[in-house]
């Protein structure tokens, strides 16, 4: 699919924001709306909530796949499709497996309200909204646990003290946990959930600064799959005063994994512009109005 420059954006003569042009069918280019998560064959699935479905596209292929929710009660938060065509459906601190053909097959209670995914090939991880970081690895097969990281939030934990803990599978498929008040991760071994160390980044000569509202509700982690290098979607307002300068809107923070650098890219996108994957040298965002924007990156 070609795509078609629509207008140049603010980005220190950076990055040009595009559109996709629309094809036949449902569309991601047109149509996507909310959160998604693009998977290692660059495909993304979409929740569309007039027609309660969620839509798997690529940019090359359109649409390959849908799965009806039309007997969920509400929309779902976070989704993953399994190797089956299953998806696993968050809604609240409800998992919920459905069937291709729209069954609900199964309903698990989960601790506490979960604030981000990531998934490799013998399973789905778990972030949840907790204070402190908990991880759950699930199985495909039954949703049950395979593992557990950090302790189990108890209920009032889970209610009162929320915090995003980003996650992120590289291409070695081991987890990058981030938390909520700077861009360090934690390396966790996706067989074992085993933590196996932290990463400490600089910005030119000086440690990465703290974000400047302390513990936030974070953007998202994506990964330029093949360059070792990890984005995080942040609000210009999130970063101190001396880094920030002339930043507005949407953010990016470039983060180099093999040199532990990060550089902070302007995007000239508003904050609702919502970050879901880098797809050939550039940045995928969700269009609160539909639709999606590609950022250029490097």
């Amino acid at each position: 699919m070609r795509l078609h420059p629509s207008r140049t954006l603010t980005f220190c003569a950076l990055a040009v924001a595009t559109v996709l042009l629309p094809a036949q069918g449902w569309d991601a280019a047109t149509q996507a709306q909310g959160w998604a998560r693009q998977d290692k064959d660059d495909s993304f699935t979409f929740y569309d909530p007039g027609a309660k479905v969620l839509h798997t596209w690529m940019r090359d292929g359109g649409e390959i796949r849908t799965v009806p929710l039309g007997r969920l009660e509400s929309a779902p938060s976070k989704w993953i499709i399994d190797p089956r065509g299953n998806a696993w459906v968050v809604d609240g601190t409800t998992l919920t497996q459905v069937e291709p053909n729209g069954r609900i097959a199964k309903n698990i209670r989960l601790p506490a309200e979960v604030g981000s995914v990531c998934w490799d090939t013998k399973g789905f991880i778990l972030s949840y909204k907790t204070q402190e970081p908990y991880l759950e690895k699930r199985r495909y097969a039954e949703g049950d646990t395979l593992w557990t990281f950090g302790a189990k939030p108890g209920n009032k934990e889970a209610l009162s003290n929320r915090n995003l803990h980003p996650l992120l599978m590289d291409d070695l498929d081991h987890i990058l946990l981030g938390n909520g008040n700077d861009l360090n991760l934690s390396l966790i071994n996706s067989d074992s959930g085993k933590k196996e160390g932290e990463t400490s980044f600089k910005l030119g000569k000086d440690a990465a600064p703290a974000f400047a509202g302390g513990s936030l509700d974070r953007g998202p982690l994506c990964l330029w799959s093949g360059k070792n290098v990890a984005f995080a979607s942040l609000k210009a307002a999130d970063l101190p005063t001396a880094v920030r300068g002339t930043l507005q809107g949407q953010v990016l923070a470039r983060i180099d994994l093999t040199s532990s650098t990060v550089e902070f890219l302007p995007t000239g996108l508003q904050d609702d512009h919502l970050l879901v994957g880098i797809l050939d040298g550039q940045a995928v965002f969700v269009n609160p109005k539909g639709g999606l924007l590609l950022v250029a990156v490097k």
